[in-house]
């Protein structure tokens, strides 16, 4: 047990761990169990953290039933579900530093994760590179991305608000917990870096940050908010309430406030208040153009959700384009365009379905926030998981355990594969590379080899492969015909709810 931290929280309760001071289950807001769960966050009284927190309710039977070992990614072992569920794990090398902070969101669709899954936890790179990492829970489903805005001002984004709670906690309290609040970094996969997509344009998060890692973010589903108030009409419909009537007073009705956990909405919304407006735009006009960035996604993203069961397999690459395309023309360049490269019908149709919902989106970010003024390190993941008999291949999800230090975490083995020396090696220079820019706002210069900055005629880019190296805009020209046909693509992701 660790002597209690005094912070302006109050006194907090810990753990020694392999080194490493462990805070579990802090508490960065009031538990949202009162009458009406789904409004703002309020600051939280002094916690015990000895031990996780309950994880927000939902329901993640499609992903578990599929890949089992997975599970250990989105939860701890023996994990609670419950409303009271805002609450976020820290792991210190030293409580009486002064030293960097990586806050990090979980993924998981806004439907379905926590920041207890032991491929988020911070222990190997506190213990390794000397920072502070910080995980949060938020809310999920209807209960962090409801639209009531109309009918109470802030009942809106509650997710991102959630989030950024956390950080105003961490910018008040990291100072006793041995971390430096001039140093913040924010950073997510999937569902997370779509977050961190959002607070780098959210008003109340300016200045609570001053670096972010994207990793895996689809940044092009933030939804208007008429496809908001519509999606609201939906859930009511589905619990039967009725839309003119009292909504607050039905929605305090316990079980019905259980059932919003498991309901799919698109959790961030362009509402006018907490995303004044879409939040690459807000990039572009420079909101954020103090923030470095580090931003990439992995070769073929969309493998992972065949391999789940999320999505069947694409046929043929036609049948993609006939699902992303609806212009003719368009559609006969893209498959002329992508016959070009290597691989059978299923690579063709993975690479083009990554292209549009993963690659070219995070490159509108990269040069969204480079033209604004601001600093950022791109990379794209190559390594090829062995697992499931090479069918991972690098879909979705294979990097972060690379990045976070966790290649022995429970379960990786059934994402990544066995693991040889080489890839042992590769998993320490990535997650080098992330300390880097968590420390000093540059990840060049360890394992990895030189890595240049990133602008929006170079692209330089970081190919992290079994031979890591730089290249220019490697997927370039498969970006670009995304980019230029932006106006007659079909967006299919945001029937997956805004991003994974």
């Amino acid at each position: 047990m660790l002597n209690a931290v005094h912070s302006p929280c109050g006194p907090v309760n810990g753990r020694i761990e392999d080194g490493v001071a462990v805070f579990r289950g802090i508490p960065f807001a009031q538990p949202p169990v009162g009458p009406f769960p789904i409004a703002p966050p309020v600051a939280a009284p002094p916690p015990d953290a000895s031990r996780f927190g309950p994880i927000s309710i939902q329901d993640p039977d499609p992903l578990i039933q599929a890949v089992p070992p997975i599970e250990r990614n989105f939860f701890h072992e023996g994990a609670v579900t419950g409303k009271d569920c805002l609450t976020q794990n820290l792991w210190s090398p030293d409580v009486h530093g002064a030293v960097p902070v990586l806050v990090w969101i979980h993924g998981g669709a806004f439907q379905f994760g926590s920041g207890t899954g032991e491929w988020n936890a911070g222990a190997s790179l506190a213990r390794a590179h000397g920072i502070v990492i910080v995980t949060v829970n938020y809310r999920l489903g209807a209960l962090g991305g409801f639209y009531l805005g109309d009918l109470d001002p802030g009942r809106s984004n509650l997710a991102l608000q959630d989030q950024t709670c956390a950080l105003r906690w961490v910018a008040a309290n990291i100072s006793a917990f041995g971390g430096d609040p001039g140093r913040v970094t924010v950073g997510g996969q999937s569902a997370g870096a779509m977050s961190t997509v959002a607070l780098l344009a959210a008003p109340a998060a300016r200045g609570l940050f001053h670096r972010a890692v994207d990793q895996s973010g689809h940044a092009a589903v933030f939804p208007s908010l008429e496809a908001a108030r519509a999606g609201t009409a939906r859930v009511l419909a589905g619990l039967r309430i009725d839309p003119d009537g009292d909504v607050l007073t039905e929605l305090r009705i316990p079980a019905v406030q259980r059932g919003l956990g498991l309901v799919p909405v698109t959790p961030l919304v362009r509402d006018g208040v907490i995303l004044d407006s879409d939040p690459v735009a807000a990039i572009r006009r420079g909101d954020a153009a103090g923030v470095d960035l580090m931003i990439g996604t992995t070769v073929v993203e969309s493998r992972l959700f065949e391999v789940t069961g999320w999505s069947t397999a694409p046929a043929s690459l036609d049948e993609v384009l006939d699902g992303l395309l609806i212009d003719a023309d368009a559609w006969a360049e893209a498959k002329a365009l992508y016959e070009r490269l290597p691989g059978g019908p299923a690579d063709l149709a993975y690479r083009a379905l990554t292209d549009h919902d993963w690659t070219e989106p995070a490159r509108a970010v990269a040069d969204a926030q480079t033209r604004a003024g601001g600093c950022v390190f791109r990379y794209l993941f190559a390594w090829p998981s062995s697992a499931r008999g090479g069918r991972v291949g690098s879909g979705h999800l294979v990097d972060r355990p690379f990045l976070l230090g966790n290649l022995d975490a429970p379960g990786v083995d059934a994402l990544l594969g066995s693991l040889n020396q080489a890839a042992v090696e590769l998993g320490a220079a990535v997650s080098t590379a992330l300390a880097r820019f968590v420390t000093d706002g540059d990840p060049g210069g360890g394992a990895l080899g030189p890595w240049d900055p990133y602008t929006p005629t170079a692209r330089a880019t970081m190919l992290i492969d079994t031979v890591p190296g730089q290249a220019p805009d490697p997927d370039g020209r498969c970006v670009d015909f995304w980019e230029a046909h932006h106006a007659v693509a079909i967006q299919p992701m945001a029937a997956l709810v805004a991003g994974t």
